[in-house]
């Protein structure tokens, strides 16, 4: 009888280990943010950027996550700049998702890599035979949030701004 209940057990135990095991192995991955709208032409997970930005050229970097603070600079400051101008987005921004990010990076890391401490920020990087130059960055602060004139003036100082100065 104790042998009946040993295999009924045993036969359990790896039953639940497989159904948890194909669980995890088939459970979607979490959708990529799609949260912004004026910045979405192109978006590049955090991850990925080195590769994005492997070509000579200007970047406008937009480093963002799902938070609200994200929400407030969309819309509060990219919107009604869009509305402003009459246009869908800003195709000049490229949108980096720091979603998964967020737990691997230090703010003493964003800065040396980036010139930032905290996001959302918005950064200007020149790629020049490989090597990246950090131009005007503007950044999230508690007491300094992005509002519409910063973003506006970051982007005429950069060059992309297409309406009225």
């Amino acid at each position: 009888m104790k042998e009946k209940y040993f295999i009924i057990a045993a036969l359990s135990i790896v039953l639940t280990a497989m159904i948890l095991y194909a669980y995890n192995y088939f459970k979607p991955l979490p959708a990529p943010l799609v949260l912004i709208d004026y910045a979405k032409s192109t978006s590049v997970p955090y991850n990925d950027l080195p590769e994005y930005l492997n070509n000579d050229g200007k970047y406008y970097l937009w480093f963002c996550d799902g938070s609200t603070d994200c929400t407030f600079v969309n819309d509060t400051a990219l919107r009604p700049l869009a509305d402003e101008i009459k246009t869908g987005e800003f195709p000049e921004i490229t949108f980096v998702d720091m979603t998964f990010a967020r737990k691997n990076i230090s703010p003493a890391k964003l800065k040396q890599l980036w010139g930032f401490t905290g996001y959302p920020a918005f950064v200007a990087i020149e790629v020049t035979e490989s090597q990246m130059k950090i131009g005007p960055v503007i950044e999230w602060g508690v007491n300094n949030p992005i509002g519409k004139e910063d973003l506006k003036n970051w982007m005429i100082e950069n060059n992309i701004w297409k309406g009225a100065r």
